[in-house]
């Protein structure tokens, strides 16, 4: 699929100009600046927290060595990691199949499919869906476990550590999980990133119902590569571990 080549943000602060009557250095080589769409994005973590930048009316390009914002330092950037687009005046963002992915938060609910990746503070997730329980063929041994709970599906929700192991997980078969800091059913006590308690997953016939109850921390669920997912002013896009925050600016 060919990737668009978006013109570059213009950064949020004043450019120095020549002294009058002389000529910027290359100046007759030099173009326009790219006009400004009503899109900004503010850095709110990482090591260019505070940067600020207005998207160009077609937007731009982040990653690693590659797009008009480089994030060099991050080692969980791609060199061409993702893009944001304008179209129609509406802000986008795409996951240029980066290995680590792109993050965006939830608007309060969202439904989510088995395998969904989402993030909570500074931990990672993976919803598995529902468990089947094989049943043995007749003549064959049972396998012992406990018994399946009537009328109810189980299902798997794993913290994912760095490099794509598994961490802790919980099994269940119960209508709510919930993630947090304390007295949750994955609670990680030292994760300052986390609200007492962060989000709550129900699960659905076709997977499951993620809610925050962060309180303005957030929870971000991984968009599936090569797809736009649109955004709305005061969503929070995580790229590496860097948080932009999507203004509308006047």
């Amino acid at each position: 699929m060919p990737v668009e080549r978006p013109a570059p943000p213009v950064p949020d602060a004043s450019i120095p100009k020549a002294a009058p009557g002389t000529a910027a250095p290359g100046a007759a080589a030099q173009r326009p600046a790219p006009a400004a769409s009503r899109f900004g994005l503010t850095v709110v973590a990482g090591t260019l927290r505070g940067q600020r930048y207005k998207l160009p009316l077609t937007g731009c390009v982040v990653g690693r060595s590659r797009g008009a914002i480089l994030l060099q330092d991050d080692v969980f950037v791609s060199a061409l990691h993702a893009t944001f687009l304008v179209k129609e005046g509406a802000l986008f963002v795409r996951d240029e199949s980066s290995a680590s992915g792109v993050y965006v938060t939830i608007p309060g609910t969202e439904p989510i499919a088995a395998r969904t990746l989402f993030s909570a503070g500074a931990r990672l997730f993976r919803f598995s869906g529902r468990i089947e329980i094989p049943i043995s063929p007749p003549g064959q041994p049972v396998i012992y476990g406990a018994p399946v709970p009537l009328g109810q599906a189980i299902y798997t929700v794993e913290e994912i550590l760095v490099g794509g192991r598994a961490g802790r997980a919980v099994v269940g078969a119960t209508a709510l999980l919930t993630i947090g800091q304390a007295h949750c059913d994955l609670s990680f006590p030292q994760d300052e990133g986390l609200a007492s308690r962060h989000c709550e997953l129900s699960p659905t016939p076709t997977g499951a119902m993620l809610r925050d109850l962060s309180g303005g921390l957030g929870t971000y669920v991984r968009i599936p590569p090569a797809t736009e997912r649109p955004l709305r002013s005061g969503d929070r896009v995580r790229i590496g571990q860097h948080v932009f925050q999507v203004d509308l600016l006047s």
